[in-house]
This record gives C-alpha cells, sequence and structure tokens, in this order.
C-alpha cells in the first residue's frame, strides 16, 4: 500500500496513460503507414500480402502491450506485469468467445482497457507484500481471472458509453460540419500539445468520418505552427523535429507559458473552418495522428482523380496550415502579452 501511496494523483495517471498512449502509437503505425501504400498490391502478391497482413496484426497487441508498458511504469517485475497484461487482455473486448472459437476483432475498448489496468495495476500494489513466493500463483489468478472476468461483464457498459459519445460527435458533424470542424480541429491542436494522447483519445471515443479528419487536421496544424515559432530561437533541426510531430518535446514550456495555446488554438480553428467545406475523412485509429499518418488514411476515403485527391490533401494537411500558421505567427507576435520568441526556446538536455 505504501508502494501505491508514494504517486501523487496526477502522476499516477500521467504514467498510466502515457504508456497506454504508447502503445497505441507503437501497435497502430506499422498499419496505418504501410497498408494504405500495398493493399492494392498485396491483391496480387502473396509476398506483399503478407508485409500487409503483419502490418495489421500489429493493432492487436494493443491491449497486452498497454498492460505491460503500464506496469513497466510504476517498476513492476516479470509476474506483475505478465498480471496486468492478462487482465488488459481478457478485459479489453478484444477476444471474443463464440460457438468454440476465440476471435480477434480490433484493439478493444479503450476505456475498458484503461478501467482494467488501472484496477490490476492497485490490486498488484496492494496484494504485493503478502503474497510472497506465491505470487506467480496468485497474482495471475487475481488479475487474469478476476479481474479480467469484471473487465468482460464491464465491456457493455463502458462499451455502450464510449461508442455513444463518438456517434453523437461524429452525427452532430456531419448536420453541423462547420462549427464542428473548427472545435474539433482546434480541440485536438490544443490536445496534442499536452500530456494527453490524440490516438489514444480519438479511438476511444470512436471518432470517424468527416469529424475524424477535422481531428486529424487539427493535430497537423499544431506542427505547422510549433515549427514556424520554434524556428528563430531553436533553428532548422528543432523545426524539422517539430514539423513531423515532436511537439511533445515542449510539454514544460507550454505549462511555464500558458499563452503558447494561443496561436496554436487560432491555427487550429482556422484550418478546420476550411476542412469543414474540403470535408476529408479519417477513421478512428488514425484520427487522432497528424500528417504523414493522417493524410495517408485520408486518401483512402477518397474516390475520383487520384491526383486530384493528392492536391487536395497536400493543400489541407501542408499548405494551407502552413500559410496560416505563417500570417498568425506574424500577426500575434506584434503583441508581446501574447508571444514571445523566449517561450519557444527548446532546452533539449531536459
Amino acid at each position: 500500500m505504501n508502494d501505491l501511496r508514494k504517486y501523487k494523483f496526477g502522476e499516477f495517471w500521467n504514467k498510466l496513460l502515457s504508456a497506454i498512449a504508447m502503445a497505441i502509437v507503437v501497435a497502430v503505425t506499422p498499419g496505418a503507414i504501410i497498408s494504405p501504400f500495398i493493399s492494392g498490391i498485396a491483391e496480387h502478391n502473396a509476398f506483399f500480402a503478407a508485409i500487409n497482413t503483419a502490418s495489421n496484426m500489429c493493432m492487436y497487441i494493443v491491449p497486452v502491450a498497454a498492460g505491460v508498458l503500464a506496469a513497466n511504469e510504476f517498476g513492476f517485475n516479470r509476474i506483475e506485469k505478465a498480471s496486468v497484461a492478462l487482465a488488459s487482455l481478457v478485459g479489453s473486448g478484444a477476444v471474443v468467445y463464440s460457438k468454440g472459437t476465440w476471435t480477434l476483432v480490433g484493439m478493444g475498448d479503450l476505456i475498458n482497457t484503461i478501467l482494467i489496468i488501472t484496477i490490476a495495476i492497485v490490486a498488484v500494489f496492494l496484494t504485493r507484500n503478502y503474497v510472497g513466493s506465491f505470487s506467480i500463483i496468485i497474482e495471475p489468478i487475481l488479475c487474469g481471472t478476476i479481474i479480467g472476468a469484471f473487465g468482460m461483464w464491464s465491456y457493455t457498459y463502458v462499451h455502450m458509453i464510449s461508442t455513444g459519445v463518438g456517434n453523437i460527435l461524429n452525427v452532430i458533424t456531419k448536420l453541423q460540419p462547420t462549427l464542428m470542424c473548427t472545435l474539433i480541429a482546434m480541440a485536438f491542436a490544443l490536445i496534442i500539445a499536452t500530456p494527453l494522447s490524440t490516438v489514444g483519445l480519438a479511438y476511444a471515443i470512436g471518432i470517424s468520418g468527416i469529424a475524424g479528419g477535422a481531428a486529424s487536421v487539427g493535430v497537423t496544424s499544431c506542427f505547422m505552427i510549433v515549427a514556424i515559432a520554434t524556428f528563430k530561437k531553436n533553428g532548422a533541426g528543432v523545426s524539422f523535429a517539430m514539423f513531423w510531430g515532436g511537439v511533445k518535446m515542449m510539454l514544460a514550456n507550454f505549462v511555464k507559458h500558458p499563452r503558447m495555446f494561443i496561436p496554436i488554438a487560432i491555427v487550429g480553428a482556422i484550418t478546420g473552418f476550411i476542412d469543414s467545406f474540403i470535408r476529408v475523412k479519417n477513421g478512428a485509429a488514425e484520427a487522432g495522428f497528424g500528417q504523414p499518418v493522417g493524410p495517408i488514411n485520408s486518401y483512402t476515403y477518397m474516390t475520383g482523380s487520384p491526383l486530384l485527391n493528392i492536391c487536395i490533401l497536400a493543400l489541407i494537411y501542408f499548405i494551407l496550415p502552413i500559410l496560416i500558421s505563417l500570417v498568425v505567427y506574424l500577426i500575434i507576435k506584434r503583441f508581446p502579452k501574447l508571444y514571445q520568441d523566449e517561450d519557444w526556446k527548446v532546452n533539449i538536455n531536459e
């Protein structure tokens, strides 16, 4: 119990959510990047078919990877890590039993997975000092069987809530695309600049279609404005890293100087507003990604001329966010209370 008490509430959740977010990114990235490029040729070539299958298969490891990485954040031993992973897999809803057959049906429900991992970690903390050498027997049963069974029961209700939220957002976005695309893009532009995971959030609530496209565009817009704003004080190397999604490097800066969120929110909102007319789409598994994953997967939802589609994606994911970021940067830097170049100085040694 004392081992658990040493973690403050915020620190506990930060460790937990950061580990789960990393598991999602690692597992989803192969399929999100590789599959769109080779899915066509995979239909006619056995070798590329195997690569395509392997890339898509990676996503199924999310519950196990999330459990292991989360347990690792708290310094668990091998038995404890494996036990938490058991609970995560069983309770995630990723595996379904029907008529004598076990079937993998996806990553499961992320919110339920987080719930079960949390319970399993707390349970290990509460029991580890009492089980001794019997830990190899008790902890797998406690986590895999008891807590896992609870996850199987809670999955129905938690999944109903999480998919309900996503469905509501998706429906409202279709009915009011201008307002919702603006808000969603702005929200995801801000969220990617916090410790929270846009990938995990998008998948957890099942945001997809036009709403998913707006989220992905919003994340990309954050990359662009941060890349431009950091160039003067840090040079091309750091700016290039931000362009490709390294904005989490600046979490300390964002905490110290909250005004940095102002240009990010403005660029995200304007880009989302424009996207409400273009209406690019994306799936729940890719909605939390910016470029390059965002545009790669948005392309798979488009029909018509390939060249025109590529031009549209280049416009909304690159050209417009860069131009909007430049304009916002040039305007906001005229207001010292809202913008200071020193805020954007990155200490890469921290």
